[in-house]
């Protein structure tokens, strides 16, 4: 079965939790590769035979950032590695014995007439499409604006727990070099990534600059916040034993499920009035979801000031409460900045009770 890519990128690339926890080490490119095939992959696709993707030079060009004339020399190498990589796929039994399996996630990818054809391995069929486990719902045109290997792995594990107040457990350093992909088959360092034998390098190239690019970039930052430790760990907090570095327990939120894109300049300004005149009428704080819905239309207008202040508040409530926010920013929109004039009025007359 040969199943011809989409015109439109899909919104969604969905991972099964054992294909998302499992021991990877792809580059960026080749992880945007495989994200498009996974992207586009379906139950039913497998009903009959393997199915094979297929992607033209037209869709590489503009979905991969590569030039069109250029497609099949920038992509050769990264096929003939992306074609040898295996994952390990692991487990522990109730007698506490670890069980492994290393497969190839392809049986072959080739590029011929300006199309790039892929063809998963069907030995991870189950991996590929069943979900019992539970999966990621990874936003495909954010997973591909990012640059680096490593905050695509993150963003990928994040991903995996959105809804319901779940996260991600607390995970191992040695646990952390497997998700990476620092680890070879045997669970030894891999001879190119000896220095992640230090904890500082794993920490630092891995967790706070992959935390970095995913709060900084322009597309994930309006997806999810990082909190801060009680040591000052932008989106973690270090476990310890003793002085010993074990471990690391990622703190963050999800904004919320409505994708920023969804709402224009006229509803984001018609949901601020509305929530920000229902703080100030009433008095009394707006609660989580609101202030998520609140912080998501000051970002289409482009007021980063209130988008901090009020993504402040949210750390503040769900670490320890509320917190005072005042508006001071200013906006060419004329329309806007009569709206926030008028809220300025009713600050004066009733004061400014906290989100």
């Amino acid at each position: 079965m040969v199943k011809i890519a989409k015109e439109s990128l899909p919104a969604h690339i969905k991972k099964g939790h054992q294909l998302v926890f499992s021991q990877q080490d792809l580059t960026a490119r080749e992880a945007d590769m495989f994200a498009l095939m996974v992207a586009h992959m379906n139950p039913e696709d497998w009903d009959t035979q393997t199915p094979e993707y297929s992607f033209s030079a037209h869709q590489l060009s503009e979905w991969l950032n590569i030039e069109s004339k250029h497609v099949g020399y920038t992509l050769d190498p990264v096929a003939e590695r992306l074609a040898k990589k295996t994952i390990g796929i692991r487990s522990d039994t109730a007698n506490n014995e670890r069980e492994f399996d290393h497969i190839t996630l392809f049986k072959r990818i080739f590029y011929k007439n300006r199309t790039l054809t892929m063809i998963p391995n069907d030995e991870l069929k189950s991996e590929y499409i069943k979900y019992k486990q539970g999966f990621a719902l990874i936003n495909t045109l954010n997973y591909l604006a990012l640059k680096k290997e490593y905050a695509k792995r993150l963003y990928e594990l994040l991903s995996r727990f959105k809804s319901g107040g779940t996260s991600i457990r607390k995970q191992s350093l040695d646990d952390l070099r497997g998700l990476f992909g620092i680890l070879d088959e045997r669970g030894r360092l891999k001879n190119d990534k000896k220095s992640f034998k230090n904890n500082s390098v794993l920490i630092n190239r891995c967790i706070k600059s992959s935390i970095e690019e995913i709060s900084t970039n322009p597309k994930t930052k309006k997806e999810i916040i990082f909190l801060d430790s009680d040591d000052g760990n932008k989106g973690f907090n270090l476990i310890k034993q003793g002085r010993t570095i074990v471990g690391i327990e990622f703190l963050y939120r999800w904004i919320g499920d409505q994708p920023i894109e969804d709402m224009n300049h006229q509803g984001a300004r018609e949901l601020i009035k509305k929530l920000e005149l229902k703080r100030l009428q009433t008095g009394n704080p707006l609660d989580i979801d609101e202030l998520k819905s609140l912080s998501m239309a000051y970002r289409v207008v482009d007021d980063e000031d209130m988008v901090s202040k009020i993504d402040r508040a949210i750390e503040q409530r769900l670490l320890t409460g509320n917190n005072l926010i005042e508006n001071n920013t200013n906006d060419e929109d004329q329309e806007y900045q009569s709206l926030k004039n008028k809220i300025e009025e009713l600050k004066e007359l009733n004061g400014s009770p906290d989100y």
